[in-house]
């Protein structure tokens, strides 16, 4: 399995930013909140290629505006996040079995979404916890479950369905990019990775490392700082990164799924379009 298509080294790389089509809740790394014309204007003016989208409700009216106005400025999708539903309590890996059929019935809902706007389906939060004292295997077995029938619906319509590792603080499955590599490779489950720094800077010895190792599997990454900001507003040598899956021949989105509750949303968007823009040139990022 293997997510790259051989790319010309050096080819532009995607950019995009992390929107919700609803007003998002305290926490949830939605950079911009809404569906808006001013915020999805601004997304384009900052000249990001796409965004991230955090949907509850595919069919809500809301959600098919916010679709019109990304076609009509030109900005591509990269990974719908169905983690608001996580938020209801539906998890793929629940034990309540009833719990886990709502969830692929929602998600499923989700990627014929995504089949429309050639974006991919994220299964992050979702996935839900194991219980105190079970075996991963027990839960593997339920979340796996539900995948397959995920798959029946995605792998028709050309969908890809995306694990991302989550950290520990957060959730406790799939915490690590070693730990993302080994489920797909122990299950020959036919989906990928979506990567996010901010989690590998917690769960990974060496990022960079990770990066490489994964890139077979990655279709996507969320490309954020050492504090969950943009790239050059923390501790990370993302500059290094940049290069460095620009050089491997990545070819998906690098996407601010930034959370920006203790700064500026716009500052963050602006800072990180800055970052993307030197990286272009070829220049260093100067911090202060």
């Amino acid at each position: 399995m293997s997510a790259r298509k051989g790319g010309q080294m050096g080819v532009r790389l995607k950019t995009s930013v992390s929107l919700s089509v609803f007003e998002r809740p305290q926490g949830m790394p939605a950079l911009f909140s809404g569906g808006t014309e001013k915020n999805i204007k601004r997304i384009k003016e900052l000249g990001y290629d796409g965004v991230d989208l955090f949907v509850r409700d595919p069919f809500d009216k809301t959600t098919q505006k916010t679709l019109q106005l990304l076609r009509h400025y030109q900005l591509g999708i990269g990974a719908i996040m169905p983690a608001a539903l996580a938020g209801e309590g539906l998890f793929l890996g629940d034990i309540n079995s009833e719990i886990r059929k709502e969830a692929v019935q929602r998600i499923g809902e989700i990627i014929h979404l995504a089949g429309e706007t050639d974006g991919m389906v994220s299964l992050g939060l979702v996935r839900g916890n194991k219980l105190p004292g079970e075996p991963l295997e027990a839960f593997e077995e339920r979340f796996s479950a539900s995948c397959r029938e995920l798959l029946d619906l995605a792998q028709p319509l050309g969908v890809a369905l995306l694990i991302e590792p989550i950290n520990r603080y957060e959730i406790n499955t799939i915490n690590s990019v070693r730990e993302g590599m080994d489920f797909l490779k122990r299950t020959g489950l036919p989906m990928y990775l979506m990567l996010d720094t901010f989690h590998m800077n917690i769960e990974d010895v060496d990022i960079g490392s990770e990066l490489l190792n994964a890139l077979p599997f990655t279709k996507h990454i969320h490309f954020l700082d050492s504090n969950r900001l943009a790239p050059s507003m923390g501790h990370l040598d993302m500059e290094a990164y940049y290069h460095m899956l620009n050089k491997a021949g990545y070819e998906g989105y690098l996407c601010l799924e930034a959370l920006a509750d203790k700064v500026f949303p716009d500052e963050c968007a602006v800072c990180g379009a800055e970052f993307f823009k030197l990286m272009r040139r070829k220049k260093s990022v100067c911090q202060e």
